[in-house]
Order: structure tokens, then C-alpha cells, then sequence
């Protein structure tokens, strides 16, 4: 608890100004070429401010946090109300993910080696979680049910 509480403190006020001056990053910024292999989805994944999902081609997109291990990407549920953009992947594989101002088309699946890529993407969300400044969200992030929620992107 004590650890929890301390993470809070440190991490905050480092949340707070990225997040105030985040609107600003994001207007600075331009339209990026689409990525033609999947290294190159990771590395914009990896250098964007923003990421949103949206399943199919007509819902809205909605912010997230991707991660990206040994150039795959990867993204988890933190609600789990129904229906959710999680539940319409799973009927229908095909959508979009926006990158800062660019829209990818992808492949949403549950990782074929989901049990041995979940270690690998619990720590991936450790590391961005810290250096965003929002520490005390990871337990959220890796508890069961995100883990079991975990969607592999590929690029389409």
C-alpha cells in the first residue's frame, strides 16, 4: 500500500504535465507515411503520443496504450463492460488504429503463443506505464483478466 501510495506521488505530477501539454505536442505534429512492414507499425506505435483502436470501419476510436515487444504490437481492455472493442475484434477481426494523426488498417487477434508472450508484455507494460508516469495503473494492466485480453495488431 505504502508502495502504491509513494508510486502516486512520484508519478503524478509528471502525469499531469504530459498530459497538459500533450494537445500541444499533438498539433505540432504531422502525418507520418503509413508503415509497410510491421517493424516499421512498431516503430511508429513505439514514437506516437496518442493511440486509439476502433474495431470495423465506422465505430469511433478510442484511446489506449499499445505496446509493442520484439516488433509485434499489443493492446488490452482496461474496462470490461459489453459490448467493447474487444468483443467486436473478436467477431470481426479487421479495423483501425490511429497513431498520433495517422490511420493504419490492421488485424486484431488474440497471440497464438499467448502464454509465452504475456511475460514479455506485462513487463512492456511496466516500462511505458513508468516512463508516461502512471505506475499505479500497472496492477490493473497485468491482473488476470487484462492478461486474458490481450490483443495482438498486425498490420493489414
Amino acid at each position: 500500500m505504502t508502495s502504491n501510495l509513494s508510486n502516486i506521488a512520484i508519478d503524478l505530477p509528471k502525469l499531469l504535465i504530459r498530459q497538459a501539454i500533450q494537445p500541444l505536442r499533438l498539433a505540432l505534429r504531422k502525418s507520418t507515411t503509413l508503415p509497410d512492414t510491421q517493424q516499421e507499425l512498431a516503430e511508429l506505435v513505439n514514437h506516437s503520443l496518442k493511440h486509439q483502436i476502433r474495431a470495423g470501419f465506422t465505430h469511433r476510436f478510442i484511446d489506449i496504450l499499445f505496446v509493442t515487444v520484439d516488433n509485434r504490437v499489443f493492446c488490452r481492455r482496461y474496462t470490461y463492460g459489453e459490448p467493447s472493442w474487444h468483443s467486436a475484434f473478436l467477431v470481426d477481426p479487421t479495423g483501425q488504429i490511429k497513431l498520433d494523426k495517422t490511420i493504419v488498417t490492421i488485424i486484431a487477434q488474440q497471440p497464438e503463443d499467448m502464454e509465452s508472450i504475456v511475460p514479455a508484455v506485462n513487463q512492456a507494460y511496466a516500462d511505458k506505464l513508468k516512463k508516461l508516469g502512471a505506475r499505479f495503473m500497472l496492477a490493473g494492466a497485468v491482473e488476470p483478466r487484462a492478461e486474458e485480453s490481450t490483443m495482438e495488431l498486425i498490420l493489414d
